[in-house]
């Protein structure tokens, strides 16, 4: 009696194991957010620690996918000069390019390599204009602003407090895409406020 499985045998050798898992319906076996949820329970196993809740995020309904000729030096630029955050967990990677999804508050863009065969998407670098801004609400659009002129951002409308009650300014990214910050008047008040009092 042997341990080795036969390779004859057509049943994979792991099957016994599958049905004994709680979980059957695992969905598409590469969702990120199901294998983030998997990893975090077996660290938790291996760790002996308590599985700490993880807060269910799945991306909203609609949201904006840009193309970047060059997508890591973006997710860099993006996140150290904007300040966006990675979920790390949903990376994908494939033929040496990347899908990433970059957070701002409840709000989220997902940024890839540009796809002209696929998606028809192109980077600003390839068609010299941009065809659309990405509108950004941050906490402090002042201190915002000075982080990303320190990264090299392009600013492509200064500071300024717009009529409609936002404090605002736009900037562009490496290869031309546009983002507008802004903070609301009332929120800018009230830090200044506060500010002046501490």
């Amino acid at each position: 009696m042997t341990d080795t499985p036969d390779p004859r045998d057509p049943r994979d050798p792991f099957d016994p194991l599958r049905h004994l898992r709680p979980d059957p319906d695992q969905g598409e076996p590469n969702d990120p957010w199901i294998l983030a949820e998997e990893r975090d329970r077996l660290m938790s196993v291996i760790d002996q620690t308590p599985l700490e809740p993880r807060a269910s995020w799945h991306p909203p309904a609609i949201y904006p996918r840009l193309g970047y000729e060059d997508e890591r030096a973006a997710i860099d630029f993006l996140t150290r000069a904007f300040g966006l955050v990675e979920r790390v967990e949903a990376r994908q990677e494939h033929d040496g390019h990347l899908l990433a999804w970059l957070e701002a508050g409840d709000g989220v863009v997902m940024v890839g390599h540009v796809q002209h065969d696929i998606h028809g998407v192109h980077s600003p670098a390839e068609t010299g204009a941009a065809t659309c801004v990405i509108m950004v609400t941050v906490a402090d659009v002042d201190a915002h602003h000075d982080r990303a002129v320190a990264a090299g951002a392009t600013i492509t409308m200064a500071l300024n407090d717009a009529f409609y009650g936002e404090r605002r300014y736009e900037a562009a990214d490496p290869e031309g895409n546009r983002w507008h910050f802004g903070e609301p008047l009332a929120s800018v008040r009230r830090r200044r406020a506060a500010a002046e009092d501490g």
